[in-house]
């Protein structure tokens, strides 16, 4: 038994000594906290590391714990899996997010923070780059003894990016188009159109984004049987909106400006009828919800009331054909793209 115990004990030792000696593989490792998407952070990682040939995965996040035992774990993690490094990005207190980077290489663990940007797609580009130039540093240490072909060698020979990781995600102003499914009604007995509608903001300070949109929206007809009525519209609204985030959803809150040009015609074979036209004012509110899909993009959902200042009602005849006099009621369904 004293024979079998020794030998057992020398072939871990042997392996033990293989694995130490074996090369890193190409692959660094993402966890996160609760309050960071470990996938999204992999996915803006991988942006700045694929050029180099380095595999981006994510795992689930141990125990939170002290910060001694989350580094353990970690370095445990990696030499599993023969990372080059293990990367855990959480938030912290006073708006930051930190980092925690445990370096294979050179057997180093690195804590940085990076201040929270206001904008998720701003963040999650902050932490790649923050990570990417941490990793570049902390492994330029061990450049000796890196073979320069390998994944590891070119992104240590590749020279440090010119913007300061801290500081790279975009400046406000920002500014962001979207496009989507749009339906404008007026309920009091007024019609319903639908179309493509489409928006460009700007946001000039943080939780501040400033927004003109318009619509391409098919026309809507009514008859009284003796007068045929085709109504059609071309709708703008300027909005000025608060933003709130809540992880990977933002909402915006705020009031809006609306200038509605409509236009209807009519025709009759047997009564005297004229075209009109007219340009609506309105002063209301908006609401918008977004969740975000990739680095900087979202789907969003968003609907506006508006309160019709010189709207008209039109008749043939005493008879009601629209009412566009009082409500304004809008509702739009679709997708954006900030753009750096």
């Amino acid at each position: 038994m004293t024979g079998a115990a020794t030998i057992l004990a020398a072939l871990a030792l042997l392996q033990t000594d293989a694995q130490a000696a074996a090369p890193l593989g190409d692959e660094i490792v993402v966890t996160a906290g609760p309050s960071i998407d470990a996938q999204r952070l992999a996915d803006a990682l991988r942006v700045y590391l694929d050029e180099f040939g380095i595999r981006v995965e994510t795992r689930a996040a141990g125990e939170a714990g002290d910060l001694r035992k989350r580094i353990d774990d970690a370095r445990q993690l990696g030499e599993a899996l023969r990372a080059i490094a293990v990367v855990r990005a959480e938030h912290g207190a006073r708006g930051l997010v930190e980092i925690e980077l445990i370096d294979l290489a050179t057997s180093k663990a690195l804590v940085v923070s990076v201040p929270r940007p206001e904008r998720d797609e701003d963040l999650y580009r902050a932490l790649a780059l923050k990570i990417q130039a941490v990793l570049r540093a902390t492994l330029s240490e061990a450049r000796g003894e890196v073979d320069p072909r390998s994944s590891v060698g070119r992104l240590v020979a590749e020279a440090a990016p010119a913007t300061s990781p801290a500081t790279a995600a975009p400046a406000t102003p920002h500014l962001s188009l979207d496009a989507g499914y749009g339906v404008v009604s007026f309920p009091s007995g007024g019609p319903s159109f639908g179309g493509l509608a489409v928006r460009a903001a700007w946001s000039p300070r943080a939780h501040l984004e400033l927004a003109v949109g318009t619509a391409a929206m098919g026309s809507e007809g009514a008859t009284t049987g003796a007068v045929d009525a085709t109504a059609s519209i071309v709708p703008v609204r300027v909005t000025a909106r608060r933003s709130f985030d809540a992880g990977r959803v933002q909402f915006f809150v705020g009031p809006c400006l609306d200038a509605t040009y409509i236009h209807v015609s009519a025709t009759s074979a047997t009564t005297l009828v004229r075209s009109t036209r007219n340009v609506m004012i309105g002063l209301g509110a908006e609401a918008e919800g977004r969740v975000g899909i990739l680095t900087s993009a979202w789907l969003f959902v968003r609907s506006a009331a508006v309160g019709i200042l010189n709207g008209e009602r039109y008749d043939a005849s005493g008879v009601p054909l629209f009412d566009t006099s009082r409500l304004q009621v809008a509702f739009t369904v679709g997708g954006g793209l900030g753009l750096p």
